[in-house]
């Protein structure tokens, strides 16, 4: 009796594995994944923040315990600054595609995140002087002499981020409110002015040169970006 309880007992055992793969065929067949299964589910909203307004979508990569997020953010500001005796426009595009993995250490709605943003932010400048003249490097030009001063700046490509957040979209009922808040590394801005006039005036090509250094000098606090923002997630799956 105690040998045939044996062989029932492990034939059992051996059986289990083919029930639940069984089982998770009839979900699949039911057009419901099980819920263990990676990448099982799926949430899309909609967030604003220092980044801009943007959208973004979300999946478990391990349920309750890490998430795979991508979204696309965008924001036009205007900023104005000075050196020496030149103002400058600068507007200021902020577009970004982040891609990034929420960790949850406590399998609650407090994550750490951490990624890269695939980075285009950048700024347009435009230079006017002021009294009608333009001081470049210590050298006092006409309005004339110069023709239009602009410039274009530019950031890393790729940009890091680390940050920490509320809200698991993964996890609980269809809606989910989020927040996060983090920095972004982009490096040092690179400013590239242009003169009309440097072309046929070699010093004032001379100095509008040391006026780019010094406009890239004012420039390099941006090297992180601030990053806070809240969102609205429905869930699908």
């Amino acid at each position: 009796m105690k040998k045939n309880r044996n062989k029932l007992r492990k034939s059992m055992l051996m059986a289990a594995p083919f029930a639940a793969l069984l089982l998770s065929g009839n979900a699949f067949a039911m057009g419901v994944p099980p819920a263990w299964l990676p990448f099982h589910g799926f949430a899309a909203g909609l967030g604003v923040g220092t980044e801009g307004v943007g959208i973004q979508g979300t999946t478990a990569i391990i349920p309750k315990t890490l998430n795979l997020n991508v979204g696309f953010d965008y924001l036009h500001l205007s900023h104005s600054f000075h050196t020496s005796n030149v103002n400058y426009n600068a507007g200021v595009n902020l577009q970004g595609e982040p891609i990034t993995v929420s960790w949850f250490p406590f399998q609650g709605n407090l994550n750490l995140t951490a990624g890269v943003f695939i980075n285009q932010n950048g700024f347009n400048v435009t230079g006017t002087p002021t009294g009608g003249t333009y001081t470049l490097n210590g050298q006092t030009y006409t309005a004339s002499q110069v023709g239009s001063l602009t410039g274009k700046t530019n950031f890393n490509g790729a940009a890091p981020y680390i940050g920490i957040g509320w809200g698991d979209p993964m996890d609980g009922g269809r809606l989910t409110f989020t927040a996060n808040i983090g920095a972004i590394y982009e490096g040092s801005p690179n400013v590239s002015l242009t003169a009309t006039g440097a072309a046929a005036n070699p010093q004032l090509a001379s100095d509008v040169q040391s006026e780019q250094n010094s406009v890239n000098s004012k420039l390099n606090g941006f090297q992180w970006w601030p990053v806070m923002g809240v969102g609205l997630m429905y869930r699908f799956g």
